[in-house]
């Protein structure tokens, strides 16, 4: 067991979103989101339930018409099979923590 260092992880660029996955185990997976400003990962329904927490900077997730703004130290539980967006709502950097289960 070795435990992980999240800050090393950050990933940043102008062209996409940054995904990088720290830890694979069976049932659960953790990954860092780096978003830049104005960066947008597009609606998908994950076959699995996640949850992200917000590390840095401000997040809007969106489920159909439904917003949630999330800020750092918010956690935001998402069932398998919901349709959602993630998208950076501040003019700086975003650092998601993504936990998949199932």
């Amino acid at each position: 067991m070795n435990a992980i260092s999240i800050s090393d992880a950050r990933r940043f660029s102008l062209t996409a979103v940054q995904r990088n996955v720290l830890a694979e185990l069976p049932g659960l997976s953790l990954e860092v989101l780096g978003f830049e400003a104005g960066q947008r990962l597009e609606a998908s329904a994950l076959d699995r339930p996640c949850a992200y927490q917000v590390l840095e900077g401000e997040a809007l997730v969106r489920h159909g018409e439904d917003v949630v703004r999330l800020g750092k130290g918010k956690v935001l539980p998402v069932p398998a099979g919901t349709d959602h967006a993630l998208e950076n709502a501040g003019g700086g950097l975003l650092v998601i923590l993504a936990t998949r289960g199932g």
